[in-house]
């Protein structure tokens, strides 16, 4: 996809919060049903984290759209003190899989606002380094799939597998290349060489 871009703002929201913790709340509910139903067409994807009255929310597809959607978030009712946290292009999407996931912050998040010393989940408040982390946590927790079957893994399948190797090559690489120069090591020592 031409000019890519991944948008990540925080909100606080405009609403009273349904106080069953067991099932999403009935505005959220709604923005994610009115959020998939429109991203899907526009092949915009991204993630929705919802914790202590704030969003934290990540969009990404093609630049001129999601920077139209962010202008369209920022004169939502149903959320207020929307603050950009990063805009910037990227190559590919962490979310591939989603046209919005959700996800309420859960003991993994909770255990990262610790290290950070931040008492609650107030993403206004979140360094560079802390948006980076919760993005790579929401994706790991929602990219993870179990490969399909040999013999039933479709084309998207295949690019999954191909870009997950393309992740992996610059460790692999560097891994090959110790273990060649301890084998040399080696031989040099023993006088092989």
């Amino acid at each position: 996809m031409a000019d890519l871009l991944r948008l990540v703002y925080a909100s606080k929201i405009n609403f009273e919060p349904a106080s069953n913790d067991k099932s999403t709340d009935p505005v959220i509910a709604g923005i994610l049903a009115q959020s998939r139903r429109n991203n899907e067409p526009n092949n915009i994807g991204g993630v929705l984290c919802y914790g202590d009255g704030f969003f934290f929310q990540c969009l990404e597809g093609s630049r001129p759209v999601v920077e139209q959607l962010y202008d369209r978030l920022l004169n939502d009712d149903r959320h207020r003190e929307v603050t950009l946290l990063s805009k910037r292009p990227v190559a590919h999407r962490m979310f591939q899989l989603w046209s919005m996931k959700f996800t309420n912050v859960d003991a993994k998040i909770r255990q990262m606002l610790q290290i950070e010393n931040l008492e609650s989940f107030q993403p206004h408040s979140f360094s560079d380094l802390m948006v980076e982390r919760l993005l790579i946590e929401l994706r790991d927790a929602s990219e993870k799939r179990r490969p399909a079957p040999i013999g039933r893994q479709g084309r998207g399948a295949s690019a999954r597998q191909a870009g997950a190797v393309r992740e992996l090559m610059p460790g692999l690489v560097f891994a090959t290349a110790a273990g060649v120069i301890a084998i040399v090591f080696g031989l040099m020592l023993a006088g092989l060489l």
